[in-house]
């Protein structure tokens, strides 16, 4: 029997939001690099395969630079896009030469020594957040716990006093709803950009133990400008919440729907850290990278993608691609040899926040597994649905009962 033609909207579909696998195995196999419609008419080119991801990744000619992905969408569009300065001044959207000394600032300020600091300050949010949990008997795990977590240690490390939590908790969510290019954001972004520089004037005068005062009063060869101290904290508190919110409701998830190994884990605690990258590439918090742009024809993996065009690095593909990872990929094996995933990217702009998000999602789940050991799903895994995202991948909720 013929097989059907893929669609080329085939991403951008419901059931492949909420199954993408079954259709990414057939990609992988028939189209590996494919070519994706898009909603406004233009198109982008999809990298499935784990080794050409990998090399996609490294490739200067692919560009992260959102002001060469502003004018091209100027220049499809007909219109004169300009991207915020919240957006346009931070290392995940800058190319070399801009890019190297600020990779180089947020190296030396954002170290694994500080995030490792937090781990204490981390335990005592999540027991207070599952304190508030715990009278009820059950919760929605992604309203209560994986969203609010990475968002008040993220301020506690920026040095955000307690008080603007709540209005940080709202202006992510409000962020993670729209695109950077959206005139929906403008009011969240005046708002959160308004609260952060009247923060970053304060930290100036008065430095504590905190990211922001660290890149403040960094030694002159690693000191930022005002205006990418600004754009990296913009950068923190969506792309850094959002992943790790992503990363942790899908740890819990499979941890529910995987009673023996996580009773391997809760009798072996030193097993966590060891085992968090195969849980990493299991869950797949990452849908995608964010886009890049050819700056001349490029062949990726046999194919000729002309210059001018998108590129979409599909994590959630190479992370069950069958050529880095033969034995069973489609299941969470805690014995597997540490996995080379792409979820946190690769080359010069692997995520800097790498540790922490780690960290955080492995404090939080042996947390809640230790507080609450019979844990169980209140509805069939069925009933469950992931919010479509070209980017991330959360559940929509993850209703649970103990």
């Amino acid at each position: 029997m013929e097989q059907r033609k893929i669609s080329k909207y085939w991403m951008l579909t419901d059931d492949f939001t909420q199954n993408p696998y079954p259709v990414l195995e057939r990609v992988r196999e028939e189209q590996p690099v494919c070519e994706l419609s898009l909603p406004d008419g233009g198109r982008a080119w999809v990298v499935t395969r784990h080794e050409d991801a990998k090399a996609a990744l490294s490739d200067p000619r692919l560009s992260r630079d959102i002001n060469v992905h502003f004018d091209l969408v100027s220049r499809l569009t007909g219109t004169t896009l300009t991207p915020p300065p919240e957006h346009a001044n931070h290392l995940a959207n800058l190319e070399p030469p801009r890019h190297t000394p600020l990779r180089k600032a947020i190296s030396s300020a954002f170290t694994p020594r500080r995030a490792d600091a937090l781990r204490p300050q981390i335990e005592t949010v999540a027991d207070e957040l599952l304190d508030q949990m715990a009278g009820a008997g059950g919760a929605d795990l992604i309203a209560a716990y994986a969203d609010p977590l990475p968002v008040i240690v993220i301020a506690t490390l920026m040095g955000v006093p307690a008080a603007a939590w709540p209005d940080f908790l709202r202006w992510s969510t409000q962020l993670r709803a729209v695109q950077a290019t959206d005139p929906a954001a403008d009011g969240t972004v005046k708002e959160l950009s308004s609260y952060m520089s009247a923060l970053i004037a304060e930290k100036e005068r008065e430095p504590g133990d905190d990211l922001i005062s660290a890149l403040i009063h960094a030694a002159p060869d690693r000191r930022l400008t005002g205006t990418e101290i600004l754009s990296t904290s913009f950068a923190l508190m969506t792309g850094g919440n959002d992943t790790t919110a992503s990363l942790l409701g899908g740890v819990l998830h499979a941890l529910l729907t995987h009673p023996e190994e996580r009773a391997e884990l809760l009798a072996v605690p030193g097993r966590w850290v060891a085992e968090m990258d195969e849980l990493i590439r299991y869950v797949s918090p990452i849908t995608n990278t964010l886009q890049r742009v050819t700056l001349e024809p490029v062949e990726i993996g046999g194919v000729t993608i002309p210059a001018d065009e998108v590129v979409i690095i599909s994590v959630i593909s190479t992370n069950r691609d069958r050529c880095p990872f033969p034995e069973r990929p489609d299941e969470l094996d805690l014995k597997r040899p540490k996995p080379a995933h792409l979820s946190f990217g690769h080359g010069i702009h692997y995520c800097s926040g790498a540790h922490l998000a780690k960290l955080m999602t492995e404090v939080a789940v042996r947390r809640f597994f230790e507080r609450f050991p019979d844990a169980r799903l209140a509805v069939a895994p069925s009933a469950l649905r992931h919010t479509q995202s070209m980017v991330v991948r959360p559940w929509e909720s993850l209703p649970v009962v103990w």
